[in-house]
């Protein structure tokens, strides 16, 4: 196997002068890391094992490439691989708590095959497109073998699925989540499921359920999830350039099996659209009437303003996409959806918990 990974890696390169053993780097996202034989990097070496038919992988391999000790490869690998213990941001905001699950860095998270760059209008999601993607399921009073998906979510690490507060809040009905899946009436959609029940759910503890502000909360899993190409988590915007991202003007993803209409019918198949970041400012103005409505740092808002193309009912809890500007392939879950006024109505964008603000909350629930 050592051998195959080598020729892998060699084939995906040019000729790069040798580099002296670990020379301080930065990887393809722009995080600092060492550069070291790629035996002893194990998130790179068991991510090009476990994928090494894949060109996005073989992609990332090329960018992570460094230098050459003897004939083995060196690879830019993150500062952090093996770390545990606690980072505080250069603004002294944010401590990030470092588990056994996570947070991850690419290549173990984020990869997705989306090959479009911008969808206009609304349209079912390719195979493989969204393998983070999250269905909260929760008991049927009317028939108990069919469960009622309700809420979105998104997995963040092998244990753990980011979602919404209100998903959760007096939700005792709420039991378990499926990650992964296309179309959740088909069973030969090409997808392969992880399915599981609810160990744990934790609601950011100032969570207002009359504002949804701190619309947020960590669910984890009684088992792993197995990755695979179709199966893995999103990346957290943990790192400093993409924490502190502007993210006005840029076009996020949504996705998800919610209504594809105010009080409509739901989709059983997964549907994806991109919509436009709006600025706080516009975001005000538009809720400026609504008594309970918190509109600050703690949300993000994204919407067309002639409405049309929005999330709906059924996708709350789903992930807001940001695509790294660096590696085109590998995306940040930005935001959280949290309600909005109908679904895509002209003039009110919808609202999105950020996900920056809360990574504190976040990363201490992946234990």
């Amino acid at each position: 196997m050592w051998s195959l990974v080598v020729t892998l890696v060699v084939a995906l390169c040019a000729l790069i002068p040798t580099t002296q053993s670990q020379a301080p780097c930065q990887d393809p996202q722009g995080q600092q890391g060492v550069c070291i034989n790629i035996k002893k990097c194990p998130a790179l070496l068991n991510f090009l094992q476990s994928n090494s038919q894949d060109p996005q992988v073989r992609n990332y391999l090329r960018s992570s490439l460094c230098g050459y000790e003897g004939t083995d490869p060196q690879v830019c690998c993150p500062n952090d691989e093996g770390s545990t213990g606690n980072d505080v941001d250069r603004g002294g905001r944010q401590e990030i708590t470092r588990t056994e699950y996570g947070p991850l860095s690419p290549p173990e998270c984020g990869f997705s095959n989306v090959t479009k760059r911008r969808i206009v209008g609304g349209e079912p999601a390719p195979l493989g497109a969204w393998p983070w993607l999250t269905a909260l399921g929760y008991t049927n009073p009317r028939d108990a073998s069919a469960t009622r998906w309700l809420c979105g979510g998104v997995l963040i690490s092998r244990r753990h699925v980011l979602t919404a507060g209100h998903c959760v809040h007096r939700r005792n009905d709420l039991y378990k989540v499926r990650v992964g899946d296309l179309d959740l009436n088909n069973d030969n959609d090409g997808a392969y499921p992880f399915e599981d029940f609810i160990e744990r759910r934790v609601i950011h503890p100032q969570y207002n359920p009359t504002t949804y502000t701190n619309d947020i909360a960590v669910l984890k899993t009684t088992q792993d999830v197995p990755f695979t190409p179709n199966l893995h988590p999103i990346c957290l915007p943990v790192d400093d350039y993409h924490r502190n991202r502007e993210l006005e003007v840029t076009y996020p993803f949504v996705a998800g099996w919610g209504s594809i209409s105010f009080r409509g019918p739901t989709s059983s198949h997964l549907m994806q659209i991109q919509i436009p970041i709006r600025t706080e400012q516009e975001c005000k103005d538009a809720y400026q009437n609504f008594r309970t409505t918190v509109i600050d740092k703690r949300v993000l808002c994204a919407g067309y303003a002639s409405g049309g193309k929005d999330a709906c009912q059924g996708d709350s809890g789903g992930p807001l996409m940001s695509p790294s500007n660096r590696i085109r392939e590998i995306y940040h879950v930005v935001g959280v959806v949290s309600y909005g006024f109908k679904c895509a109505e002209p003039g009110f964008p919808g609202v999105y918990t950020r996900v920056s603000n809360f990574l504190d909350f976040i990363t201490s629930q992946l234990v």
